[in-house]
Order: structure tokens, then C-alpha cells, then sequence
């Protein structure tokens, strides 16, 4: 072992001191200036245990429910101890931050039950202290607006229950915004109006992180151990308690970590999607991308939106249910593996806010960081950025918005197949007097087990039910594009094992039988049942054996058969039989006696 860490040692010491090199550390605070100006997106420097680390204009400090920016950071309130975490590297012996992390003490939490509450917001821990939801804007409780940085997050709840829904502390004997009467009666875990928030009870077991600040505890997140259900036309609430991504690097040498996102929600029925948000670095627009799609990989964002079924609900507090937006909790950089080669940089330039912009704040637009982190500076999406828009005199009369107009749209009938096959997804404008070409579609899933579909914004879309069986439903939204007028409809789909009344639809397209060479037959098929565990076979009326066939390709929702040999004995008709792991399906018997000469 110890000549193992010597050798380790030695090979490390060889590295030149101008590589670029990484960097990660977490240790108190010792100072943070920003350097001379008035810009709010100058950086400037830190001192973390004896290291001074630069960091880049255009850095934003991450804390638990917000981004600052660092000049902004350096001025405001930090009280009691203060820990630090940067991730960066050494570039031309020079310590550059890629990213920062700030907390009073990382990790940091404690359990505990509610001894009292008070309507001023105090929360009472039965032998142990009191707690404050720091809560500048009020939405969970009367407020505290003291300490700006280590605020709860009133947008994304980070004051719930166990399952997501947000809880609060009554402001008083009727707080219309945290009425009692919202708290599920005993025998049910439903709330009755997912519109406003569950308030908490004295006897509440609750999990708690958050500062230390006057000889109190503000909290900035709080989960209470209750397991509080939307159902029916109720929103879904989503709690995410870790989203790790990981960044890849394909080098032997190097371990790279993998995405991870851990959380829970009120609703079980509905599907829940992933999808990164990433924002224009010069208007700060923001465009999802889902995560689990099969498009090339994008850059790395600093938010994730996940989205539960397709209901939305804004509530009396202004929180949007139905989703909720996570920034990165842990960036997980590449590890060395390979004894005595050289480690791995942090690689930020696929960190879309860091190589592009975070785009503007209060005015400023924050672009790449700069310094660059890194011995390379990438070059950013946009290099310089226009201009705000300034308004101008019309020199035409503006036609003004059509009219809505009145829309009707059909999904079809639910459906009920066969696991395996290709479902094939219509909608239909069965009221509303426009041209076709003015419509745009947007198909989207919103319950039951994930599907790939063919397509989302065409009016027919398919795709392939797994053998395994399973409910699931659809959405389809059609929009007048001239007007913006809108209209929806859903579709079930219903998913059954071979035996429960379903079948695939196989067709025969050709049979050919020739003397020649004892007996050569040919015969030509197509299915929906496109599922890889799926085989056809052809039986002949000459001897009426099942003869394998060989598959070729999907297309269009159809998979072929075919087959050919010598020795076959004369046939005038032959039958089709598909089968699912060697199991029949089963069903109306398929059969041709058109047989050409071959």
C-alpha cells in the first residue's frame, strides 16, 4: 500500500506546473471582495482555508433557493459561520471558480416534533429550539424578511409534506390562505382544495434545514411527515430531494457519474417528465428540452423542470402546481481511476450558463464567465449580444388578432390492443370552419407507463405498445395559429396479455408455389405486432406444418414476413399464425388461397 501511494506521489509531482489541473474544496469563509465598479456581474476574489480563488465575472452564487450575483453576495447579510464550495481548476497556477456554493453549514438538518405554533410564524420543537420559516413575501407564514439570502423558496415549494404539497403556519384562528378545514379529516390522506395550502398541527413530525440567526433557526426548507394526496381534476405536487447530474467524460482513465433525480408526489397515476430548462443567454427565455427523449444530448443547464400529468393549477399563494423546477444539487465531476495519470479538469464548457450566459439580471446581461475556468475558452452560442429592444413609431396600420374561433377535436375512441402492436393515434377537427394548413397538433402523453411516440405535432402519431400490460392516456391540443384559438382532447389506451380479446392484424401479401426443385414455395406477410419478442409463421394446406418466417423491417407501423424454400409440397392456400415468445396469439384465422405460379 505504501508503495502504491508512493508511486502515486511521485507521478503527480511530474505534472507541470502551467497544466490546467482541478480543483474542488469546502472549508469556511474567509473573505469575498468584488472587484472595483459598479457592475453588478463583476466577480472579484474569495479566501476559502488559506486558498485565494478568483471568480469570474458573470458568476452566480448558488444557495438553497436562489442564484446572487457575486458582488451582490459579497455585500449582503452572512451570519454565523459561513462554508463555501467551489468547484473549479488551477489554470496557469491560477485558481479559477466554475461554480460556487454557499451555506452556513453544508448538509446541515434536524428532526423533531412540534411542541407549538405561534400565528407570528414561530414554530415551537418540543425539547429543542424555535424555528422560523424565512419567508420575506409571507407565502407560508406571517413572514420574515431579515436574513435575504437563505429565504424558502415560495415558487417551488420547499415547505411541504412528505409527498410535495405545500404546508404552512396559520397567521391566525382563520387564515383564509392556511385554513384548518384543509387538512384532510382522520381515514383519508385526500386534501380537500389542492388550491390552498395544508396547515400545519401541533403533534407534527417535521425534517428542517436552515440557519442559525438571533438564537433561532430560520428555515429555508421544512418536509412534514404527512402524506397529503391530490386525486381526480387536483393537480399533482412534486418534492425532488436530490438531482444529481453527472458530467461525462469517455476517458479510460476517468469514472464519470451518472444523472439521478430522487422525489416524490402527491398523485401516483400520472406521468412524470424530466426536462432541462435551458435559457437564452442574451433574453433569458426560457425552452424545455425532455430529458428522456432520444434527440442528441444538449449542454448541461443549472434547472431541471419535472412536470406531473397535464394538469396545472396556480394557487391563492401564486405557486404553480403540476410542476416544479429543481436546480442542480451536486455536479459530479469526473474521478481519476488510472494510478499516475493525470487527473481530470472540471469540464464547464457544457454547462449551458457558464459557457453562454445566465442572460440578463436587474438589466445586466451575464454572459460566459471570465476568466474562463479552464485552459480552453469555449466559444459561446452568442458572442455579443443585441441590444434591448426600444419601441418605435408604426409606420403601418396594424391588422390586429383574428377573431377566436370556436373549436372542436376528437382523439377517436378509447382503444383496447394487444401489447406488442403499433397503435395508431388520430385527431380529428370535427366543429370549426378553418383551413387545415392554419392548424398546428401537440400530442403528448399524460398517464400510464412512458411510450417513445412517432411524432408530436402532426395529427396522427404512433406508437409501440409493450408487451406488458398497461393503461395509459394521451392529449392532443389543436391550435388556430392565426387567432391562438385552442382545443384538447384526451384518448385512452389499453394495453392486454394474449388470451384477453386483443389480436394483431397480419396480412398476406403474396404466395407463389412452383414445381421446380421438388416443390418452391414463397410467402409474403405484414403485421402490426412490431414488438422484438414477436415471430410469425406460414402453414401450407399441402401438409399443414408451421414453418418459420424471416422478419425484416419496421416502417409506418408494420412489420414484414417472408418466406422461401425448396421442398415444399403443392399448396392451393396457406394460414399466418403470429406469435409472442413462442406463445400463440390467437384470433380470427388469416388465410389466402391466391397462389401464383413461381
Amino acid at each position: 500500500m505504501y508503495v502504491l501511494l508512493l508511486s502515486l506521489l511521485l507521478a503527480l509531482a511530474t505534472i507541470s506546473t502551467c497544466q490546467t489541473l482541478p480543483f474542488i474544496i469546502t472549508g469556511a469563509l474567509t473573505s469575498a471582495v468584488a472587484k472595483p465598479g459598479t457592475a453588478i456581474n463583476r466577480g472579484g476574489t474569495i479566501t476559502i482555508d488559506g486558498f485565494t480563488i478568483t471568480i469570474p465575472d458573470n458568476l452566480l452564487v448558488e444557495l438553497p433557493a436562489l442564484f446572487v450575483p457575486f458582488a451582490e453576495f459579497t455585500t449582503g447579510v452572512k451570519p454565523g459561520q459561513n462554508e463555501v464550495s467551489i468547484n473549479g481548476n488551477i489554470v496557469n497556477n491560477q485558481i479559477i471558480a466554475g461554480q460556487m456554493f454557499y451555506s452556513q453549514i453544508d448538509l446541515a438538518g434536524s428532526t423533531g416534533v412540534i411542541e407549538s405554533l405561534e400565528f407570528d410564524g414561530r414554530i415551537k420543537i418540543l425539547n429543542g429550539g424555535t424555528l422560523r420559516i424565512n419567508d420575506p413575501n409571507a407565502v407560508y407564514s406571517a413572514g420574515f424578511n431579515e436574513v435575504p439570502f437563505f429565504t424558502a423558496d415560495d415558487e417551488n415549494p420547499s415547505i411541504t409534506s412528505f409527498s410535495g404539497f405545500p404546508v404552512c403556519v396559520p397567521r391566525s384562528a382563520s387564515d383564509e390562505k392556511c385554513p384548518l378545514s384543509n387538512r384532510p379529516a382522520a381515514g383519508t390522506n385526500i386534501v380537500p382544495d389542492a388550491s390552498h395550502m395544508v396547515p400545519l398541527k401541533v403533534g407534527d413530525y417535521i425534517e428542517f434545514s436552515g440557519i442559525q440567526y438571533q438564537g433561532q433557526t430560520l428555515l429555508y426548507s421544512l418536509v412534514a411527515n404527512l402524506d397529503l394526496l391530490t386525486t381526480g381534476n387536483q393537480p399533482g405536487f412534486v418534492r425532488v430531494e436530490d438531482a444529481l447530474i453527472g458530467v461525462a467524460d469517455l476517458d479510460a482513465n476517468f469514472e464519470a457519474a451518472r444523472h439521478r433525480f430522487i422525489g416524490l408526489a402527491s398523485r401516483s397515476d400520472m406521468l412524470v417528465r424530466i426536462f432541462a430548462v435551458d435559457e437564452d443567454p442574451c433574453t433569458g427565455e426560457e425552452s424545455e428540452r425532455l430529458v428522456a427523449s432520444a434527440t442528441p444530448d444538449g449542454l448541461y443547464t443549472r434547472n431541471y423542470r419535472i412536470r406531473i400529468g397535464d394538469i396545472t393549477l396556480t394557487t391563492s399563494d401564486g405557486i404553480i402546481a403540476g410542476q416544479y423546477v429543481q436546480p442542480v444539487s451536486e455536479w459530479i465531476f469526473p474521478e481519476l481511476i488510472s494510478p499516475g495519470a493525470a487527473p481530470p479538469t472540471n469540464d464547464f464548457s457544457n454547462i449551458g450558463p457558464l459557457r453562454n450566459g445566465f442572460g440578463p439580471i436587474n438589466g445586466t446581461i451575464f454572459g460566459q464567465l471570465s476568466p474562463w475556468p479552464g485552459a480552453v475558452t469555449p466559444t459561446p452560442a452568442v458572442a455579443v449580444c443585441a441590444p434591448p429592444a426600444t419601441s418605435t413609431t408604426a409606420t403601418t396600420t396594424p391588422t390586429g388578432t383574428p377573431e377566436p374561433v370556436a373549436l372542436t377535436i376528437s382523439a377517436g375512441t378509447d382503444q383496447t390492443v394487444l401489447g406488442g402492436v403499433s397503435v395508431l393515434l388520430s385527431a380529428s377537427l370535427i366543429a370549426g370552419n378553418v383551413p387545415p394548413a392554419s392548424l398546428s397538433y401537440n400530442w403528448t402523453q399524460i398517464a400510464g407507463p412512458i411510450v417513445a411516440l412517432s411524432a408530436s405535432n402532426t395529427a396522427s402519431i404512433r406508437f409501440s405498445a409493450p408487451v406488458a400490460a398497461a393503461s395509459r392516456e394521451f392529449k392532443v391540443e389543436i391550435t388556430h395559429t392565426p387567432s391562438g384559438s385552442k382545443a384538447n382532447d384526451t384518448i385512452a389506451v389499453t394495453s392486454v396479455a394474449i388470451g384477453q380479446g386483443a389480436f394483431d392484424h397480419p396480412v398476406i401479401d403474396a404466395l407463389s408455389w412452383a414445381s421446380r426443385q421438388s416443390g418452391t414455395a414463397t410467402a409474403n406477410a405484414h403485421t402490426d405486432l412490431v414488438d422484438s419478442t414477436a415471430s410469425m409463421r406460414v402453414v401450407f394446406n399441402g401438409d399443414n406444418v408451421e414453418r418459420p418466417m424471416v422478419r425484416g423491417q419496421v416502417a409506418n407501423g408494420q412489420v414484414t414476413y417472408a418466406f422461401s424454400s425448396r421442398g415444399i409440397p403443392r399448396f392451393t392456400s396457406a394460414t399466418v399464425r403470429s406469435y409472442i415468445n413462442n406463445v400463440l396469439v390467437g384470433g380470427p384465422v388469416v388465410s389466402s388461397s391466391n397462389v401464383a405460379a413461381g
